[in-house]
């Protein structure tokens, strides 16, 4: 009690700056000019984020956000659906292992396999179940052969460090595989953020696998990976870090601390090709061209993060293009980190008008 007793202090104490924040935002944003968002909503709106992601702790941002499980079984609740979960492989420990949720029919013919950012240290939330809800619906009008998708829950940081969740994510796509015999021609990976850079370690376990993590061999490619601005790097001093520090919803506090929680150490750039993407050369990305077929990368002009996604992708590209792959990046004018999610997550019921969730909708259709 003692401890939720602090907690709920200090969650007290940053809900006070960041609506502060946000009422000085309400009347300094018509004077911003190119600096910050592109209209007075999310000027307002992400500068309240940006305070309030960067005074939590990890302990009170589990304390306010709980864990994936919850939150799906609430979605479920609120949109009359029947849960459907799966627990797949064993934890360190040798128990049970990490859950994995169904949107959809769990024996449609192909399959999106969902990683979700966070920061390895925040559960999914409504907003990706209703914009993957989105993606699949969409194909499943213009297809005869239906979409699901499969959420991985993979357990959180601090409490589980890396490489916990690229061996979950990897004991997920071999469940998808060997346990329900789809073939991984008929499986797209996909992810957000952190989820987007599981995403690419996944694909490099495949490739070359990770000395802590059992090889996982595919009898023939995966259909495709989509990766929304994928948190490629643990540097937090390039230069959007300062050119779009009033356009995107958070800033280099909050990320360095999502990276010591799933890193387990306060050392900087403590990464590797899996964990850290933007390190590995296009070399390494060659080998993946015999793992998936398509992958696009998406990302916001106005993503603190930009930098070192434009790298990862002049990278990949050379690498996994070089090497036959088929590769599409796009960066939207305007948009913020996540975008599409985001927009979701803050209340807008639709596009607010950079038209990203239109481009990966487009993608999908065409690709999926």
């Amino acid at each position: 009690m003692a401890d939720q007793n602090v907690s709920r202090a200090g969650i007290a104490s940053t809900t006070v700056k960041a609506t502060l924040a946000a009422s000085l935002r309400l009347w300094t944003s018509p004077f911003k000019g190119a600096r910050g968002a592109p209209n007075y909503y999310k000027d307002v709106i992400f500068s309240m984020m940006r305070v309030q992601l960067a005074s939590l702790n990890t302990a009170q941002e589990r304390y306010i956000n709980g864990t994936s499980t919850p939150v799906y079984l609430k979605y479920c609740e609120d949109h009359g659906l029947t849960p459907q979960s799966v627990t797949i492989g064993e934890n360190s420990n040798g128990g049970g292992g990490v859950e994995a949720h169904w949107l959809g029919d769990p024996e449609a013919e192909k399959v999106i396999l969902w990683f979700h950012g966070g920061g390895y240290v925040m559960p999914l939330t409504p907003a990706h179940f209703i914009y993957l809800s989105s993606i699949a619906e969409s194909l499943n009008s213009s297809s005869e052969k239906q979409t699901a998708v499969l959420f991985l829950a993979y357990d959180l940081a601090p409490e589980s460090t890396y490489p916990t969740q690229l061996r979950q994510a990897v004991q997920t796509l071999q469940y998808l595989v060997e346990t329900t015999g789809r073939a991984p021609s008929s499986i797209t990976l996909g992810g957000d953020s952190a989820g987007a850079s599981l995403t690419l370690g996944v694909l490099s376990h495949v490739a070359h696998p990770h000395p802590e993590i059992d090889a996982l061999q595919l009898p023939t490619k995966l259909h495709a990976a989509l990766l929304i601005s994928p948190w490629a790097s643990f540097n937090t001093h390039t230069p959007a870090f300062e050119r779009n520090a009033q356009k995107d919803c958070f800033d280099r506090r909050a990320l360095n601390r999502w990276s010591s929680a799933y890193l387990g150490s306060d050392a900087p750039f403590a990464g590797d090709f899996y964990n850290e993407p933007v390190l590995a050369p296009a070399e390494w990305w060659e080998g993946t061209a015999e793992v998936v077929d398509e992958v696009l990368i998406w990302a916001g002009e106005n993503e603190v993060l930009l930098d070192s996604i434009e790298e990862l992708a002049r990278r990949f590209e050379k690498g996994f293009g070089g090497k036959g792959g088929r590769v599409n990046t796009v960066i939207t004018p305007k948009a913020a980190h996540t975008e599409m999610i985001l927009e979701l997550l803050v209340g807008y019921k639709g596009d607010s008008g950079t038209g990203s969730a239109g481009v990966v909708s487009e993608w999908a259709r065409a690709k999926l």
